[in-house]
């Protein structure tokens, strides 16, 4: 089976969490980055969100990039 190459770009609130574990866990998926960007929470706190929810779906080894904490306008 040929996997597929994503990067996820998520506010890290409760529902990208899940989509988060979803994509990590899919064999036929190769989650090759996550970038994160304030949302229905602030950055710090979805980081943190990201940090947690890779760990616990043993993607604790996909690079996570911080972007911005608010609108460019």
């Amino acid at each position: 089976m040929q996997r597929r190459s994503i990067v996820i770009d998520t506010d890290t609130a409760s529902d990208d969490a899940i989509a988060l574990v979803l994509a990590v866990r899919e064999p036929s998926v190769e989650v090759r980055a996550v970038t994160v960007v304030a949302g229905n929470v602030p950055l710090d706190l979805a980081v943190r969100n990201a940090v947690v929810t890779l760990d616990l779906a043993g993607g604790a080894m996909i690079p996570l990039h911080a972007g911005r904490a608010g609108p460019l306008a």
